[in-house]
């Protein structure tokens, strides 16, 4: 006797199992993220173990499956293996301290290659046993639930799309909701508890009936269509990679970004697999209709490139019709061109399966099969998309290349059942040439225009798209859309404030770090104090523009003292063996991919262990294009880590940023000390018009005191709870600083004079520049509240 459950029943564990599914992916990837960093080899490395285990769990399971008398039963147990494996592996990954120390001592004695090992074994370690089992779902159910031979085509297009749409609705949640209100870890219990909900429901709903009896088949599966649905997984997943590659360079780089693409193509999975169910058993033709879905799929991706070559356009030009912001709407386009073309390979993968499986003979094994094939198409669709198209032929002629492929895949299922004649020849032949067309395009990069401003390096890398554009002498850097740093007043200011300040406040640095390498300003403004100094960066393709920056960065990187390490910062600091004397945050947007994670407690405690006795902690941070409240998470967070906690702020002309400087001890700066210092770095900091010790010291915008008032009782930003990930995105585009500097300067109390040490006549002329600066300060608010008061 069999267990079997009503279709009711049996419907909402499909689509629970999906979205569990998806929470696990999401939460994993953020989790281990932390633990490995997030470069592109970090992530491309539990990317493919997770991808890996589900293919592999499917092909185990898939066989299983024949060999066992209840299914249902065994998918009981399979769920309830899931839950338990991923606490295990979330233990193991949080509590098991010698995890984390093998790490970091093969991060500190082996090569990259060793290193890249060893964090795919330790990957296999912790994601491989819950993701196997999550791979062992579909096999069971199909087995279970396709019993009638002559429906079996929809009945698996059916589990396929409430599956998926449990995929989708997994993937909105936690990109919108769950993380955001909920924090990391309750979203992982949530997926813990769908399934023990499975189970429970399984276990209170099933009953027993007489197992159904397979009907003999003489007819042998059709082998080629497992290397088919090999290559529509490499497609669908280059296309999930390239398009959330392209439209990050148009400020759609954003968590709320990724999940829409993530939950765009979900839903034309499942949206797709259910329009193909209503039609699949009456189809004569399977592998004609097989080949005209895949010509749809590659016009589908050619349209993807023409909307994306005129992203910015249309965006702009919708934006003023239908009266919605320009950010919001693009979220709308990106979700809709990553939807649409999913419905056609949403149609594909249960039209593989029936041609593939022809009966339900053994139909467990061969579910487990295609989707084995189906998921390692799709690791290595990401792999070689991340690691080579993109880098060596470029995202458009990546676009071009997948396109092909989805045509050749349609001729070749009009060659095998010997359709292709004259008709079907030259109407793939003229659809060749339309989808190519695009080769001749007289552009074939994807960048924010900046009007007025001539592109003079263009290039797409392993992390990012680096470019660099040039207007009447200025120079700006620009990373998938973000400007970076350029050779203008303000920031120039921003650069060198950040390698000066801390290093001149600093007792006796022999060495330090900063966080991005960007234009080398600040690198090599930190080389000036005679200090060794690390630069971490994420995008190799930033160092190789260096060259094009020299104005500013007087080419710091072939400075023998300067150290150039292409890795994670965050990842960095935490594993490498060595204490510095100064480390600098420098981070251009807290919305940014993975930047809030350089904003949390756990991050900042991290900095903090990794300074000497002595050492001190500086962070930029942004007063415009984020709320007061998110400003004051941000320098209540750093002040939590960092209880000797001082604000600063540029005083020669307005800029957009302040510096937290974070200190072991209450700070006290020697203004003759100050004054010696600075003359070793006397010529760079006259280039931002800063040309003595008091405008330095009148930096100085809110004491410890003042910090502490400013920030009592507001929340913290951290690692399972990111608040400014997902806050405020009504502030995203917005550039004004004078309302938060207005703010601000509302907590300014303390007597300033009180944090140096000098004579008597050198303190009353401190005063009298805090009373001046003060002054600058309020006229410039004024004036700002003055022109924009409604």
């Amino acid at each position: 006797m069999a267990w079997t459950i009503s279709n009711t029943v049996f419907y909402t564990v499909v689509f629970l199992s999906g979205f569990s599914a998806l929470i696990y992916q999401l939460v994993w990837v953020r989790i281990l993220g932390l633990v490995f960093g997030v470069s592109s080899f970090a992530i491309a490395t539990v990317v493919s173990v997770f991808l890996l285990g589900l293919g592999c769990g499917s092909l185990y399971f898939g066989k299983l499956s024949e060999k066992i008398k209840n299914p249902l039963k065994a998918y009981l147990f399979v769920e309830l293996c899931i839950g338990i494996f991923s606490i295990v592996s979330y233990l193991i990954i949080n509590n098991f301290t010698i995890y984390k120390v093998f790490y970091e001592y093969s991060y500190n004695n082996f090569n990259f290659y060793w290193i890249s090992v060893i964090r795919l074994f330790l990957s296999i370690v912790v994601l491989f046993p819950p993701v196997f089992a999550i791979g062992g779902t579909i096999p069971l159910i199909t087995k279970y639930f396709l019993t009638t031979p002559e429906r079996f085509g929809s009945n698996f297009s059916r589990i396929y799309y409430i599956n998926t749409l449990g995929a989708f609705a997994g993937s909105m949640l936690t990109g919108f909701i769950f993380v955001k209100y909920i924090g990391v870890f309750l979203t992982f219990v949530i997926a813990v508890t769908v399934n023990l909900l499975i189970a429970l429901l399984i276990y209170t709903n099933n009953t027993e009936s007489e197992k159904f009896q397979e009907t003999i088949s003489e007819t042998a599966p059709y082998s080629y269509m497992l290397v088919i649905l090999f290559t529509t997984g490499f497609i669908s997943l280059s296309y999930e990679i390239l398009w959330t590659r392209i439209l990050s360079t148009y400020n759609m780089s954003t968590s709320h970004s990724f999940a829409l693409i993530l939950s765009g193509f979900l839903l034309g999975f499942s949206v797709g697999s259910y329009l193909i169910s209503n039609i699949i058993d009456a189809i004569k033709n399977l592998e004609l209709m097989f080949g005209k879905i895949s010509i749809l799929t590659a016009i589908s991706g050619a349209l993807v490139l023409l909307i994306f070559q005129k992203f910015e356009y249309l965006t702009n030009s919708m934006a003023n019709i239908v009266l919605i912001d320009v950010f919001t709407l693009s979220l709308i386009v990106a979700f809709a061109v990553s939807f649409i073309p999913a419905i056609f390979m949403g149609v594909l993968f249960p039209l593989g399966l029936r041609i593939y499986a022809n009966d339900i003979k053994e139909i467990g094994i061969k579910t487990g099969k295609i989707f084995f094939f189906n998921t390692i198409g799709s690791v290595i669709g990401s792999v070689v998309t991340g690691f080579l198209l993109i880098p060596f032929v470029g995202m458009w002629n990546t676009t071009l290349i997948l396109v092909n492929l989805s045509l050749l895949i349609s001729f070749y299922m009009c060659f095998i059942i010997g359709k292709l004649h004259k008709k079907h020849f030259v109407s793939l032949f003229i659809i060749f040439l339309i989808s190519n067309s695009f080769i001749f395009s007289d552009r074939r990069t994807f960048h924010k225009e900046e009007k007025g401003f001539d592109v003079i390096y263009y290039t797409e890398g392993l992390s990012g798209t680096v470019t660099a554009i040039e207007n009447n002498g200025y120079r700006g850097l620009f990373v998938d859309g973000q400007n970076v740093s350029g050779t203008d007043y303000v920031l120039t200011a921003d650069s060198k404030m950040l390698g000066h300040l801390p290093l001149l406040i600093a007792e006796d640095p022999k060495n330090a770090l900063t966080v991005g390498y960007g234009t080398g300003a600040t690198s090599y403004s930190m080389l000036l104090h005679g200090v060794d100094v690390d630069a971490v960066e994420i995008e190799n393709k930033i160092i190789e523009a260096a060259h094009l920056f020299e104005k500013v960065n007087h080419h710091s990187y072939d400075n023998e003292k300067l150290d150039i390490i292409i890795d994670d910062a965050r990842n960095y600091i935490d594993v490498v063996d060595e204490k510095f004397d100064v480390i600098v945050t420098d981070v251009t947007n807290l919305k940014y991919k993975r930047n809030p994670y350089l904003y949390t407690k756990e991050y900042f405690e991290i900095m903090k262990k990794a300074l000497n006795e002595k050492g001190i902690a500086a962070a930029w941070l942004p007063i415009g294009g984020l709320s007061f409240n998110d400003l004051k998470i941000l320098i209540r967070t750093f002040d939590l880590v960092f209880p000797h906690t001082t604000l600063w702020y540029f005083t020669q002309y307005p800029t957009h940023f302040i510096i937290a400087i974070g200190t072991p001890e209450e700070l006290k700066v020697n203004l003759d000390k100050l004054e010696i210092d600075m003359k070793i770095v006397k010529n760079d900091l006259e280039e931002i018009l800063v040309d003595n010790e008091y405008e330095i010291a009148c930096m100085l915008l809110l004491g410890e005191n003042d910090v502490d008032n400013l920030s009592y009782g507001t929340e913290i930003h951290t690692d399972y709870f990111p608040i400014l990930e997902f806050s405020d995105m009504d502030d995203y585009m917005r550039i004004d600083v004078q309302p938060n500097l207005n703010n601000l300067m509302k907590y300014k109390k303390e007597d300033l004079n009180n944090y140096f040490i000098g004579s008597s006549s050198q303190l009353i002329t401190l005063k009298q520049n805090f009373l001046v600066y003060n002054k600058h300060y309020r006229n410039y608010i004024n004036e700002y509240y003055r022109r924009y008061a409604k």
